[in-house]
């Protein structure tokens, strides 16, 4: 048994059991070692919704607030402030989206909607969850690793990180959840994480800050490292025979991936260093500006949008131990 400390928004939350579990809970994973903490955190369910500008009106979200948003959907999808909405619950069960929120991991991972979900701990310093029928999830990868529904297989909704302001920019009349007065919600501050007490019972190598974008192709999976320290980047690559393109865009430290394929035309994307903020991507053939959330705005193909490609952003680290036997992207081999 090894005895690890949590920290959680800068302070000690309290000494953390860390068991290696042997066969029933752990069978399926001799190796992973699972930290067991169910109700540390309470889920919230369905808070009541309203819109991105009217909650921006009332000044409690500010422009520079982290937030995961869903990028399909009414409204042009909407977004969710991780400071008032899911760094204290970590999960929210709603109409919109399975939101799992894991600082440690770093990321927001968004599933097809459903109910009943509550924390449940680590495995390999990885967040789990449970539903209502005891079988225990992976955030990161949506699977199902033990209990009723073992082998099952969550569905990712299009969605990526960014900032309040940004997305105000881009869909004031998007979806937002409702703010009221101020004082419903309790605001959280994001967590200080410290990975090596986390992960201190995890099997890998090494621990880093280094950010990927996590691709699910059909039949493998691949990471593209994303370049922190650039302002715009645009990656073209194909995976399992279908050419897909990575956004990356620096100032809100986002990164999303796209089919790059629309209605049969095969199209290659860049980052424009002088194209506003708005829109820093263009494609070649058609010399169309294209938003971080995969809609044309200007140009030909103005109106269009891009199919989004399961997919997920997060640290590398946590990457790798969910997807072990994953390739790894290099710039240099573009086609």
């Amino acid at each position: 048994m090894n005895i690890n400390r949590l920290s959680i928004g800068g302070g000690i939350i309290g000494f953390m059991l860390g068991v290696v579990l042997p066969v029933g809970m752990g069978a399926a994973d001799l190796n992973s070692n699972w930290i067991i903490k169910p109700h540390l955190f309470e889920s919230l369910t369905e808070p009541p919704c309203s819109y991105v500008s009217t909650e921006n009106r009332k000044g409690f979200v500010k422009p520079d607030d982290k937030v995961i948003a869903w990028l399909r959907g009414p409204h042009n999808g909407g977004t969710i402030p991780l400071r008032h909405f899911l760094s204290g619950p970590r999960i929210i069960n709603d109409t919109y989206g399975l939101f799992f929120y894991d600082p440690e991991g770093g990321y927001v991972a968004s599933y097809q909607k459903d109910y009943g979900y509550e924390f449940y701990g680590w495995r390999d310093g990885v967040m789990l969850v449970r539903d209502k029928e005891c079988t225990i999830w992976s955030a990161l990868s949506g699977r199902a690793l033990e209990g009723p529904e073992k082998g099952q297989q969550l569905k990712r909704v299009p969605s990526a990180p960014t900032t309040w302001g940004h997305w105000l920019m881009l869909h004031p009349e998007s979806t937002a959840y409702n703010l009221f007065e101020g004082d419903t919600y309790s605001e959280v501050k994001l967590p200080a994480v410290d990975h090596w007490q986390v992960r201190a019972t995890a099997r890998t190598a090494e621990i880093t800050e280094d950010l990927v974008i996590g691709v699910e192709g059909s039949d493998s999976s691949r990471a593209y490292p994303l370049p922190l320290r650039k302002e715009r980047v645009c990656y073209n690559d194909v995976l399992d025979n279908m050419p897909i393109t990575v956004f990356w865009y620096g100032p809100t430290q986002s990164g999303v991936a796209w089919k790059r394929m629309i209605n049969g035309k095969l199209l290659t994307f860049r980052a424009d260093a002088v194209a506003p903020e708005t829109a820093p991507f263009m494609d070649n053939e058609t010399n169309s500006r294209w938003t971080l959330a995969g809609r044309a705005v200007d140009g030909p193909m103005r109106g269009t949008e891009l199919e989004w490609i399961s997919s997920i952003q997060c640290r590398d680290d946590a990457w790798k131990v969910e997807y072990p036997e994953t390739s790894w992207f290099k710039p240099d081999t573009q086609p």
